[in-house]
């Protein structure tokens, strides 16, 4: 069963309050006969992941209705009092990716005077939703958790707890458009209080010497003429013998 809502959506004449009122109806129905099966047979892990994807396609029902509450009850005369837009009579369509999976619902579009292509859904301002098609119950924990690990692992991750998830280049796509601000705030925010003290280090930090006074000594000492050999590993081989070295011991 998949989450997405399409049977309804196939006419924008049947996408009306009273008969998405009517489909959550049946499909509560369905879930209560789901729930009290009158045979044996299906274990608790098969009945919950089922039940998982029943509530997710009422989430959907549910989200399809308030947005066609909300479409229904919008007024437009803000922007079409203004004389530089008309409302289109037909109603253009739309998917937005929930928590609980795409739903389809159709909207008003409003076209400005004299220009081709340019326009705005109102009830999409109305309700804040953005133009990516991605709720913010979707889009915002996905883009938290890609601050924390990769955005691969942020993609499998949402997918594993929701069943599906955002593309890996749109949780990246909204993780550098929330923080491209970033830059300018750290550089004008100040130091938060009791932030403590500033080490500056001006010698070199890298490690801490280890050679001894006698390697020391061996360094500065005049290289004498190599001997022959038929290869550097030979010649370096011959260069070593004769040489004993201390073997360090432990905390040395």
């Amino acid at each position: 069963m998949s989450a997405k809502i399409i049977d309804i959506s196939d006419a924008k004449e049947r996408l009306t309050v009273e008969k998405i009122k009517e489909k959550i109806r049946f499909e509560c129905e369905n879930i209560i006969d789901f729930c009290t099966p009158d045979q044996e047979g299906i274990t608790f892990f098969e009945f919950e992941k089922e039940l998982w994807k029943l509530l997710s396609c009422m989430g959907c029902l549910y989200i399809q209705l308030f947005l066609m509450s909300c479409h229904n009850r919008s007024d437009y005369s803000k922007w079409s009092d203004t004389g530089l837009f008309y409302i289109r009579k037909v109603l253009i369509a739309g998917t937005i990716k929930t928590v609980f999976g795409e739903v389809i619902y159709f909207r008003t579009y409003q076209v400005r005077k004299n220009m081709i292509a340019s326009g705005f859904h109102p009830p999409d301002i109305v309700l804040g939703l953005t133009r990516d098609g991605f709720s913010p119950s979707v889009i915002s924990p996905a883009a938290r958790v890609a601050t924390r690990v990769s955005f691969i692992t942020s993609v499998k991750l949402f997918n594993y707890f929701y069943g599906w998830s955002p593309s890996t280049q749109s949780v990246e796509t909204s993780v550098s458009g929330s923080g491209r601000e970033a830059g300018g705030y750290m550089e004008a925010a100040e130091a938060p209080e009791g932030d403590g003290d500033v080490l500056i280090i001006e010698a070199d930090g890298k490690a801490t010497p280890t050679a001894t006074d006698e390697e020391l000594e061996e360094r500065g000492k005049k290289r004498g003429e190599n001997k022959k050999g038929c290869c550097q590993r030979h010649r370096g081989k011959n260069k070593r013998k004769g040489k004993k070295r201390k073997r360090r011991k432990k905390g040395d």
